[in-house]
């Protein structure tokens, strides 16, 4: 383990960052309020550095939500690649998935799709993030060969790089499927008050001394948050669960020492189950979504790593 992870692995414990998720639900909407009032979308400087680095941004509307995209040309590239970023389905990306975003353009000449999707502290349940997500992918088939499109995704946008073929496959497979899938700490917050569910719920919080970010308290919350009332199918809720068949070569990324780490067997077995070519990769003494942040060593390798794999 690189002394950078250490030193930065130890300010984030020492900084208190899992109390956020012992919150109830209301102060956790409250807090994620915020944190989107800071993380506001600059479109105007955006565009600025596309043109000051030589490439295109192209910003669309997408049933009221914004989609972007990063393209070297102006006309679309054969390749492209869905980007999902993370936060527990209720706060705003950050200038991490930006430059990620703009690193995989550059470095696989492949566009790079970007959306902005509908976040469950918007009055919104995941139903709906589920719909524009899905239109997204049927809009860029409009434009590339499905085998020529891979989907990334960080956390609860991991869960949405799985998550929307389930949901493809729940309406009888209208779309072909994607080239390949690149998930990074994908987890699912099933009901845990329900037998069938205790295993996976014990194993989380067995892990939880060595998570420095996540609270598995928190997944009982993230339920409440975007559930709410409605009557959901379990896949968009828990995605080891889902109809996994015709799936592409999924690649699983999982820290050591997070949480979310107990749903790899989880989705193991669901990859077995449905003969589903699949590589979990885990990183050793490592967090939440490590492969997303370069300045340490482990997250660095992992990221290029993830680079490499989408240029094919």
């Amino acid at each position: 383990m690189s002394v950078t992870y250490k030193i930065a692995s130890t300010i984030v414990r020492l900084a208190g960052v899992k109390k956020m998720f012992l919150k109830n639900k209301e102060e956790i909407l409250e807090y994620a309020k915020g944190q989107n009032a800071k993380h506001v979308f600059d479109l105007d400087k955006a565009r600025k550095r596309a043109e000051r680095k030589k490439y295109h941004l192209i910003d669309r509307d997408l049933m009221g939500y914004r989609l972007i995209s990063y393209q070297k040309n102006k006309s679309p590239a054969e390749g492209a690649v869905l980007y999902f970023f993370g936060g527990g389905m209720i706060t705003q990306p950050d200038k991490w998935d930006f430059k990620l975003s703009e690193r995989i353009m550059e470095q696989t000449g492949k566009d790079v799709w970007f959306l902005f999707y509908p976040l469950c502290s918007e009055d919104v349940k995941v139903d709906k993030t589920y719909e524009v997500c899905f239109e997204t992918y049927r809009l860029m088939t409009e434009t590339y060969k499905a085998k020529n499109i891979s989907v990334l995704g960080f956390s609860s946008g991991a869960c949405l790089s799985l998550g929307i073929f389930l949901h493809n496959n729940a309406l009888a497979r209208p779309l072909p499927m994607a080239g390949k899938i690149i998930s990074v700490s994908p987890g699912g917050i099933p009901d845990v008050t329900l037998k069938e569910n205790k295993e996976i719920w014990e194993k989380m919080n067995a892990l939880n001394h060595k998570d420095i970010m996540i609270e598995p308290t928190y997944f009982k919350t993230a339920r409440e948050i975007t559930k709410g009332d409605k009557d959901l199918p379990e896949y968009m809720l828990d995605g080891t669960v889902g109809d996994f068949t015709d799936f592409p070569k999924t690649y699983f990324y999982y820290g050591e020492n997070e949480c979310l780490y107990a749903f790899a067997d989880e989705f193991k077995k669901a990859m077995e189950k449905y003969h589903v070519p699949y590589e979990i990769i885990v990183g050793k003494g490592m967090c939440h979504c490590y492969p997303l942040l370069r300045f340490f060593r482990e997250g660095r390798v992992a990221q290029d790593e993830i680079i490499e794999l989408l240029k094919h």
